[in-house]
């Protein structure tokens, strides 16, 4: 996908005989809407006409905007859901005939999988031994969590968060290890001000809004969601969809941005302008990389892993069977 990413102050949007206007105070730069699939506005300060809108959705262009924390608080594009009412009502219903629990434990189990995956490729890339032996202590807990058996799903969430804290623990302990020193990096906290967590912090979101548009034009609820408790107002659908991708999404290309000397800047917990551009176009090209999943021999990129396995859950839920998930081959 070709991304147009917008991140300066002051530029303003338009449309001109058919092109993208691009404006700010020093130059002015016209874009064919052939050219490019997506635009992300990453920043205030933008200006966009009733034109450029009409523009992008016309031609299909998926309209992104994120708030300075990279969480998506509007975003564009076609109005044609699949299946919305089908999948909509067997969503509903797998809460009370048990296929939620089951969705949620192939969630977790999917996620678990990939860290463990993740840890023998740096095992085997980096020739620490060590980060194998954690990998398979993940992949026991992994298989912990497929053990979990209760009624109630209020139970088997909390069980399998419990599971995914060890888990968490393990990963995130042999991430900090192979991360340089000079970044500060103690383990996963959302709420810390460390370049590696408030770059984690801003990438998740940028998945985040591509778990949300799969969600909804599979036609699936993104606010009743499986392994996450519905919260009022929270799309917590997306906030399961994202656990599986997370690693080969985000971590991954994190880990090597770090390792390779790249060194965003942090200010008052926020990156700046030039540092989110930066980490858009990582994480955007990297959807764009094409993958293999345990499940299949067929090469997608990782947004068609995302559609794809939104739309898995919807199908498998209108056929009462468990999804399989996505489980990443490297």
């Amino acid at each position: 996908m070709r991304t147009l990413v917008v991140t300066g102050y002051g530029i303003r949007l338009n449309v001109k005989k058919g092109y993208i206007v691009v404006k700010s105070k020093d130059k002015v730069k016209e874009i064919s809407p052939s050219d490019i699939d997506q635009v992300v506005i990453a920043t205030s300060g933008v200006s966009i006409s009733s034109k450029f809108l009409r523009l992008v959705i016309n031609q299909g262009i998926d309209l992104v905007v994120l708030d300075s924390r990279g969480y998506p608080v509007s975003r564009f594009y076609h109005p044609y859901i699949t299946r919305t009412v089908d999948s909509r009502l067997a969503q509903y219903m797998s809460y009370l005939n048990g296929l939620a629990k089951e969705v949620a434990k192939v969630i977790a189990y999917c996620k678990l999988m990939n860290q463990a995956a993740y840890l023998v490729r740096l095992s085997r890339n980096l020739s620490i031994s060590e980060l194998k032996d954690i990998a398979y202590s993940i992949e026991s807990l992994a298989n912990e969590v497929l053990r979990i058996d209760s009624e109630d799903l209020h139970i088997v969430r909390k069980e399998v968060m419990s599971v995914e804290a060890r888990a968490a623990h393990l990963y995130w302990s042999s991430i900090a290890y192979i991360l340089p020193k000079d970044l500060g990096f103690d383990g996963r906290d959302q709420d810390s001000n460390d370049l590696v967590n408030t770059v984690l912090n801003y990438a998740y979101s940028i998945i985040y809004s591509e778990c949300w548009k799969a969600a909804t034009l599979a036609g699936l609820d993104p606010y009743a969601g499986f392994l996450h408790s519905e919260r009022s107002g929270k799309p917590v659908l997306t906030y399961d969809l994202i656990e599986m991708f997370r690693v080969v999404a985000v971590d991954s290309v994190v880990v090597n941005m770090v390792r390779d000397g790249w060194r965003g800047e942090v200010k008052n917990g926020l990156l700046s302008p030039k540092s989110r551009a930066e980490v858009i176009k990582v994480v955007t090209d990297n959807l764009e990389k094409r993958f293999r999943s345990k499940f299949s021999d067929s090469y997608m990129t990782l947004r068609q892993w995302i559609r794809h396995s939104a739309l898995e859950i919807a199908n498998s839920l209108r056929n009462c069977r468990k999804p399989k998930g996505f489980i990443v081959r490297w």
